[in-house]
């Protein structure tokens, strides 16, 4: 069996969350195989299910973090509590603050068939964290609580489930470089804050759900290939069946796949910490090694 999802290549985002559809597979089915077609504008799976099971299986399974059920328990008990009774008693603000630190930015934990742990974000050895796109203050659980709620309570075709988009589910990971000039007001050009108080000039976010989720979880395993000093990161859409163990070394370029397109990217530093990915472009030439 098998199944295609129809892709942009020169959208990093969509090329991340093929290579999470792919992690999914390998998790539901082991073995699955999975490469892009030779234009590039679809992402074939070959495994033994279909990819109405794993889209089901995605929206069915729950999505927490690495906090303990004493942690949450305890931050819930001081979240309930007056905030007289918090600045009485000794510790308590430091401790709801530790915690929350802990809720915001604890690692992800997907419980698949076998639970998936995403913490790339937290990689400060091996460079995972530079691809962290959202602020210090947002809460990575939050955002990816919000992107599966999406997925939830609408409807898509599945082919096209990398650019199936809503409005007004949240703060995307910005991870879809066709969205990255809806993030700020110097972006746009003007605050939409000033037009929220009347339905008519009210501007709602659009996101796509499940490129923004799935690609968090691409980027578990797979990295692009960082040009050093910098902002440039090149992606290979590999053209030979490959399975998530011997794939992310084609995504990257080092195992060189002949014929296959590679792409160049770079990050929309919009402040210090929030950043976005920008569209790819097409490097001349195909690797024919």
């Amino acid at each position: 069996m098998s199944f295609q999802v129809n892709v942009e290549p020169t959208n990093p985002g969509q090329f991340f969350a093929c290579c999470g559809l792919l992690e999914l597979a390998d998790r539901l089915w082991p073995g699955a195989e999975g490469c892009f077609t030779a234009d590039g504008k679809q992402f074939r799976v070959e495994c033994e299910g279909s990819l109405g099971e794993l889209q089901s299986a995605l929206m069915e399974c729950n999505l927490m973090n690495t906090m303990t059920a004493r942690e949450h328990a305890r931050f819930l008990e001081i979240s309930g509590m007056s905030t007289a009774i918090r600045r009485s008693t000794p510790g308590v603000e430091e401790e709801e603050k530790q915690l929350r630190k802990l809720l915001r930015e604890s690692a992800l934990v997907l419980d698949w068939k076998k639970p998936i742990t995403l913490n790339w974000f937290t990689d400060t050895y091996s460079g995972g964290s530079r691809f962290k796109t959202w602020a210090g203050q947002q809460s990575v659980l939050e955002i990816a609580s919000a992107m599966k709620r999406a997925l939830n309570a609408n409807e898509w075709i599945p082919q096209d489930c990398l650019t199936f988009s809503v409005t007004n589910c949240g703060l995307p990971f910005n991870f879809d470089s066709d969205l990255g000039g809806q993030g700020g007001a110097i972006d746009v050009g003007f605050s939409f804050d000033a037009l929220t108080g009347s339905a008519a000039t009210r501007i709602d976010p659009m996101a796509r759900p499940n490129l923004e989720l799935l690609a968090m979880i691409g980027l578990q395993r797979f990295r692009p290939q960082e040009v050093s000093g910098e902002n440039r990161f090149l992606y290979t859409a590999w053209n030979s069946p490959l399975s998530v163990s011997v794939a992310p070394a084609a995504a990257c370029g080092a195992m060189p796949m002949r014929s296959a397109s590679r792409f160049e990217f770079r990050l929309l530093y919009r402040t210090k910490y929030l950043k976005s990915f920008l569209p790819s472009i097409p490097m001349t030439g195909v690797s024919d090694e």
